[in-house]
């Protein structure tokens, strides 16, 4: 019981503002956050890596280079005028809060739906600390005289003026910010303060300390009474359940890293922070902070010693060899092939010396094998409170058991500060975020993502949402629940009537129009959405109902407002039913003046157009000049077609009026019924051409019906749209038009080779990538579905998504123990309940592939 006591921490430094840190002891430090794309753990390939390596790779050198040279100087007396420097990697559980960019009332659905989710509050700070000298001095005296300036300046309290430290302070800064590093905000530096809390009102709050753990709290009444617990023979295993927010943490420290001069970038082992800080579900550690501090060396000075220490290792072998001994014949080697790395071009990297690691891990740690770290691990028993002040900004305790020398590289690699963020709002309440629907949290760092349907119209970016995924691997999951809360978003550019050309912010919109959102579901006898769409209060529009005749005709569910595009399509269609798949110009030249005439004399479907020809130029009225010969051979075929064939009626209406494809607030069904309008792969039959003009002409009026109203289009099993030069076409003009027609194309399939075939990549922004299975399925390209999605989305074909989307759920048919590398929701198989959902990648628009954990309960959609 004497060994636990109740210990403040957290308390040895004050944030003066910009990341200027005053420390009890006099010291003051500049902090800055360092760059948190892109993330190493979920890099695409080398490039992130090197990118992101990059801040780091230009400091320190910088930083490294304001040591003054110091001739006759040893080693020892030069390292007081090394800088120090601090890394402090932060990634603490929140509970999870909605948006400030929503309406109050998807907050509210938020909130109440996932407000027991935890996210990480993760982001990353460099800090040095500051001189007097104001950087890098002309001489060791000018040196000297400045810092007996300092000391004969000090105020009242014996505490050096901020004053003192401006010039210094700026320069440090000025290079970190030609680094890509920014000053934290005022919320972030209270963070870092106090760390281990987890809630998003960072005070300093006790900590007690046991063996081999600690133990945070929210406050001290509960610290106190875990207090009372303990000393009445509890066990601190149980507090968790009786003290909620309380939690257990072992500060471990980390051991020298192998490095005898060889690439590190290429390790396996370079990410040994990024895996670390990474949550348990996305492979990692879920370690709450990493903090590393230590003297930075300038490369010469590194150079010179290691050959030093070389000459005097290779003397000591050579006695011990002629003595039969041979410890140091292997130390001689390493040192030999590091010097050959520090030797290698004119300005060595700079060493953190003398550096001192540790990790904060949300567990009790009992054997160093649990830690996922390539080097050796110390547990620190009895040592808990020593190392946990260690990690403190400013904190004047200093625990280094195991002292780190390591060059740059293995510091910049490392993924210190890569985090995996994605979509168009991170939750962080920035002024460019939008407003859009909660697709999941990221699978690495547990941030939240959201797709938002203005994302194009405000950013200028492609408009289509590709999404992939093979039958099973919750592609249709994913549409209903983004579905359901995009239809339920005000149309941020109208309020009231009155439409406005720039977004408005919810709290202005005094009388909010809800998005309009349409599901194209081509399946026949297909339920996939039926129920999410009556559940939301939805209108279903089924294409087997007798009040359906003429709903896809051109003329009639596309607006008049398209001009020649309009008529065009007409053209297009009615010339490939009569004349096979490649059409005939002459036929299509013929059926332009047909049409026409038709639509000039106020005709609102094709048949009464073609009709109104017919009697035209058999009874010569007015006008039938121009009308092509072809209508005397064409109207009596189509008559008898279109009473023969219920498909044909729905994209060739004959009597004037009836069902338009309207479109009102919310959600709007589009459903097969139990036609089937889905065409055979390869079929060229007139049949089948009508099936795909079906298809088309849904997906056409669906986004006729939703233009300029900043809606969104959801067109399950999109590859339907295609099979000709005509739908390549028709897809191909969604993606050029969307964006000024101002709505979003979602295009859903488990086929993608046919929109690389076409070239959608152009049009496509952002992508959401499920599980395609093992099956090496190939298309026109000779592609895998799997190489086919890779291409579309421009990511490498040997890279971590590609490899992850060919995971089957198990890892082997026996057992059907999950693999955790799947993409695919996983299955206790003893109990049957879900212990992970899917997980997708979210490609955004800057081609990063981010894996995004979706857990949607089904009562949510």
């Amino acid at each position: 019981m004497a060994d636990t006591r109740i210990q403040n921490a957290g308390t040895s430094a004050i944030h003066l503002g910009g990341g200027y840190i005053r420390t009890i002891n006099g010291e003051a430090w500049q902090y800055m956050q360092l760059p948190a794309q892109p993330p190493v753990r979920d890099a695409a390939d080398q490039k992130d890596r090197e990118k992101n390596a990059r801040p780091l790779l230009t400091a320190l050198p910088r930083i490294a280079e304001l040591t003054p040279r110091i001739p006759f100087v040893s080693r020892k007396a030069m390292k007081g005028f090394y800088r120090e420097i601090h890394i402090l990697a932060i990634s603490t559980p929140q509970p999870f809060e909605p948006s400030t960019r929503l309406d109050d009332a998807s907050r509210y659905r938020l909130q109440r739906d996932w407000g027991n989710h935890a996210v990480h509050d993760r982001f990353t700070l460099i800090g040095i600390r500051l001189t007097t000298g104001g950087g890098k001095t002309k001489g060791f005296w000018t040196r000297a005289a400045r810092i007996a300036e300092t000391l004969a300046s000090t105020d009242g309290n014996g505490m050096v003026p901020d004053i003192d430290f401006q010039r210094d302070r700026e320069a440090i800064m000025e290079i970190l910010r030609d680094a890509g590093c920014s000053i934290p905000t005022d919320m972030m530096m209270r963070r870092a303060l106090a760390w281990w809390r987890t809630d998003r009102k960072p005070e300093i709050v006790p900590v007690m300390v046991e063996h081999e753990h600690l133990h945070t709290f929210p406050d001290y009444q509960s610290c106190k009474r875990a207090e009372r617990f303990f000393q009445a023979g509890g066990d601190c295993h149980t507090w968790t359940s009786r003290e909620p927010f309380s939690y257990p943490m072992t500060i471990v420290t980390l051991t020298p890293l192998p490095f005898e001069g060889q690439e590190h970038t290429q390790s396996m082992d370079a990410d040994w922070a990024a895996t670390l800080m990474a949550q348990a579900h996305g492979g990692g550690q879920g370690c709450l902070a990493l903090s590393v501090r230590g003297l930075l060396e300038p490369g010469e000075l590194t150079r010179e010693q290691i050959d030093k220490d070389k000459q005097n290792v290779y003397d000591k072998a050579v006695k011990q060899a002629t003595d039969g001994h041979k410890r140091n014949i292997r130390i001689a080697t390493e040192l030999d092939q590091v010097d050959t790395a520090y030797q290698t071009g004119e300005k060595p990297w700079p060493t953190l010396i003398e550096g001192r690691v540790h990790a904060a891990i949300p567990t009790i740690i009992d054997r160093p094998s649990q830690v996922m770290y390539p080097g050796d691990v110390l547990l620190n028993p009895d040592r808990q409170e020593a190392a946990f002040q260690d990690m403190m900004i400013g904190s004047p305790i200093s625990y280094n058991p195991s002292p780190v020398y390591w060059p740059a590289p293995i510091l910049a690699y490392a993924g210190l500060s890569g985090r995996s963020v994605a979509g168009d709002d991170m939750g962080h309440g920035l002024a460019t975020d939008l407003p859009g629907a909660l697709l999941g949290f990221t699978e690495a760092d547990a941030q939240p993502v959201y797709v938002s349907p203005f994302e194009s119209t405000v950013r200028h970016d492609p408009p289509c949402l590709l999404v992939t995924g093979a039958t099973g691997s919750g592609k249709t999951r994913v549409l209903l629940w983004l579905a359901s809360q995009m239809a339920r978003l005000p149309d941020p550019y109208l309020d009231g009537t009155t439409r406005h050309d720039r977004m408005l912010d919810y709290r202005d919109i005094i009388a909010p129009h809800y998005i309009p959102g349409v599901f194209l579901d081509p399946k026949p006898n297909s339920d996939d959405f039926g129920p999410f769409v009556r559940k939301h209060h939805g209108t279903i529009i089924r294409l087997d109902s007798p009040d359906a005749d003429g709903i896809l005709d051109p003329l009639k569910c596309m607006p008049r407002a398209l001009g020649d595009y309009r008529v065009n399509t007409a053209v297009d269609m009615l010339s490939q039913i009569t004349s096979g798949e490649y059409g005939d110009k002459d036929r299509e030249l013929a059926l332009q003046t047909i049409i026409s005439y038709g639509d000039r004399h106020g005709a609102d479907c094709l048949g009464e157009a073609v009709d109104m020809a017919y009697d035209a130029y058999v009874n010569r009225r007015d006008g039938w000049e121009v009308i092509d010969p072809l209508v005397e051979d064409i109207t009596p075929r189509m008559r008898r077609n279109v009473q023969s064939n219920g498909m044909l009626r729905l994209i060739y209406g004959t009597r004037h009026g009836g069902r338009e494809l309207a479109v009102s607030q919310g959600l709007t069904l589009l459903s097969a019924g139990s036609m089937d309008i889905i065409a055979d792969p390869g079929a060229v039959s007139v049949p089948s051409i009508i099936q795909r003009w079906v298809v088309r002409m849904a997906a056409l009026g669906a986004a006729a019906s939703i233009q300029s109203r900043n809606g969104f289009l959801v067109v399950d099993e999109a590859w339907s749209l295609l099979g000709d030069r005509f739908g390549a076409a028709l897809v191909n003009r969604m993606g050029r038009l969307a964006r000024a027609q101002h709505y979003m194309p979602i295009f859903a399939s488990q086929k993608v080779d046919e929109f690389v075939d076409v070239g959608l990549e152009d049009f496509v922004g952002r992508g959401i990538a499920l599980g395609m299975g093992v099956k090496n399925e190939g298309g026109v390209s000779g592609d895998s579905q799997a190489q086919a999605v890779c291409r579309l989305f421009n990511q490498p074909l040997d890279g971590r998504l590609h490899a992850r989307m060919m995971h089957a759920r198990v890892l082997d048919e026996e057992s059907r123990e999950p693999d955790p590398e799947s993409l695919y929701a996983l299955v206790d198989p003893k109990s049957g309940r879900i212990i992970r959902g899917s997980i997708p990648y979210y490609i955004g628009v800057d081609g990063s592939a981010i894996p995004v954990e979706v857990n949607v309960p089904d009562e949510l959609i």
